[in-house]
């Protein structure tokens, strides 16, 4: 199977990646704070961002984990990437 070329290939630096790792974790932690109000409120608005947060914190993470910026199709279909 032929690899993708990715268009932004530059590897991130050692403080991009702490920054993103940083992002990654206040996004998750957020989200969940959210999400536990959400379902102890019964706010199921609050709960669908909440959810939204906690799945940009996973793409953060992805970015700090992979060491590169994401592709739009590789943010929105993790399991297409092939990488």
């Amino acid at each position: 199977m032929r690899q993708k070329k990715i268009a932004n290939a530059r590897k991130l630096s050692k403080p991009e990646r702490i920054v993103a790792i940083c992002l990654a974790v206040i996004w998750i932690a957020v989200g969940c704070t959210a999400l536990y109000f959400a379902l102890v409120h019964s706010r199921w608005v609050i709960g669908i961002v909440a959810l939204a947060g906690v799945g940009y914190g996973i793409a953060w993470a992805r970015v700090a984990l992979l060491a590169r910026r994401l592709t739009w199709p590789e943010l929105f279909a993790p399991w297409r990437s092939g990488s």
